[in-house]
C-alpha cells in the first residue's frame, strides 16, 4: 500500500472514530435527559396548598368572625368576652394591624399588614382566634406562619393575678364554639409565657424550654406533621434568620389509650392572647405546604 493510500485509510479511521464518539456522547446525553424526566421514587413533590395574608381584600373592613380569604383554610371564629364588671377597665379583641400605625409591628407584617390581637386591662382578659384547615394535615404536610410579641406589661396601675401567655395552638379538633375550647383539643402549643424569656413548646412531653430567646422582630414557625402522632417544629428568628429545629416530638393525643394516626391528625389552629397586656400579638404569612405524588 502506498503512502498516499495509507494516509487515506488513516483519515477514514479517524473520521469513523470521531463519528462513534459523537454518537456515544449523543446517546449519553439522551440517556441523562430521559433519566431526569422519569419519576424519582421517594422524592415527594411539595406545593403550596394554602395561604392567607392580612393585606388581602377580605380584611379591608377589619377582621371578624366569618371572614374567609386565601385558600386551604375555612373561615375564622373569633372569641373575645364582653367584659362589663363595674369598676374594671377591660379590653380584648381583634384588628388588622398597620405598620404605619403600630410602631412595634415588624417581621409579622406582609405589605405592612398583620393580624393583631389585644388583651389588656385591670382584669385577666382573654382572646382566641380559631381556624380549621380545609382538610387535616397528612404526613409530610407543613403549616407555617409568622408570630410577633414584644413581651408582657400593663397599661394600668393594677392587673389580675394569673400567668399570662400568648401563642399558637395546633388542634386535633376542627370546630370551636367558645373561648373555653382553647384548653381542649390541643395537640401542641408554641407560646410565650409571662416570666420566661424564651419560647416554650407544650406537647405530650410536657413543657420544653426551646432556649430560643424572644425575638422582637418575630419568628417564623413551621410544623411538619409526622406519622403516629409525631411532628417536627422549626423556629426561625427573623432578626438574624437563624433556624432552630425540634425534631420527632410527640403530640398530645385525644385519648391516651388510643394512638391511632387519624386521632392525631391536625385539623385546626388557634391564635391566643391571654392577658398579654400593653403589647399586641401579631400573626401573618399563613401557609400550607403539602406533599402529593412523586416526580
Amino acid at each position: 500500500m502506498t503512502t498516499f493510500n495509507l494516509h487515506i485509510a488513516a483519515t477514514r479511521l479517524a473520521a469513523t472514530r470521531l463519528a462513534a464518539t459523537r454518537l456515544a456522547a449523543t446517546r449519553l446525553a439522551a440517556g441523562l435527559l430521559a433519566a431526569l424526566t422519569l419519576p424519582l421514587a421517594g422524592y415527594a413533590q411539595s406545593y403550596v396548598a394554602g395561604e392567607d395574608e392580612a393585606y388581602y381584600d377580605a380584611y379591608s373592613d377589619g377582621w371578624q368572625t366569618g371572614d374567609w380569604s386565601g385558600r386551604g383554610f375555612k373561615d375564622w371564629r373569633l372569641f373575645a368576652p364582653e367584659y362589663g364588671t363595674a369598676g374594671e377597665e377591660q379590653y380584648a379583641g381583634f384588628f388588622i394591624a398597620n405598620a404605619e400605625v403600630e410602631a412595634d409591628l415588624a417581621g409579622a407584617a406582609s405589605e405592612g399588614r398583620a393580624f393583631g390581637i389585644y388583651a389588656n386591662g385591670t382584669g385577666f382578659e382573654e382572646t382566641a382566634a380559631f381556624r380549621a384547615f380545609e382538610r387535616p394535615l397528612a404526613e409530610g404536610d407543613v403549616f407555617s406562619l409568622r408570630f410577633e410579641f414584644d413581651g408582657f406589661g400593663s397599661k394600668f396601675e393594677r392587673d389580675a393575678d394569673g400567668i399570662s401567655s400568648v401563642g399558637i395552638a395546633l388542634r386535633y379538633t376542627e370546630s370551636a364554639t367558645d373561648l373555653s375550647e382553647l384548653s381542649t383539643g390541643r395537640a401542641l402549643v408554641l407560646a410565650i409565657i409571662e416570666g420566661l424569656s424564651t419560647y416554650q413548646i407544650l406537647d405530650a412531653g410536657g413543657r420544653l424550654n426551646t432556649r430560643v430567646f424572644i425575638d422582637e422582630a418575630g419568628i417564623e414557625l413551621g410544623v411538619t406533621a409526622g406519622a403516629d402522632g409525631r411532628y417536627d417544629l422549626q423556629i426561625t428568628t427573623l432578626s438574624d434568620n437563624v433556624r432552630h429545629t425540634f425534631a420527632d416530638r410527640r403530640m398530645n393525643l385525644p385519648d391516651p389509650d388510643r394512638a391511632a394516626a387519624e386521632d392525631a391528625s391536625l385539623k385546626s389552629f388557634a391564635l391566643f392572647n391571654l392577658n398579654g397586656g400593653a403589647n399586641n400579638a401579631y400573626f401573618g404569612a399563613f401557609q400550607l405546604s403539602r406533599q402529593e405524588g412523586n416526580f
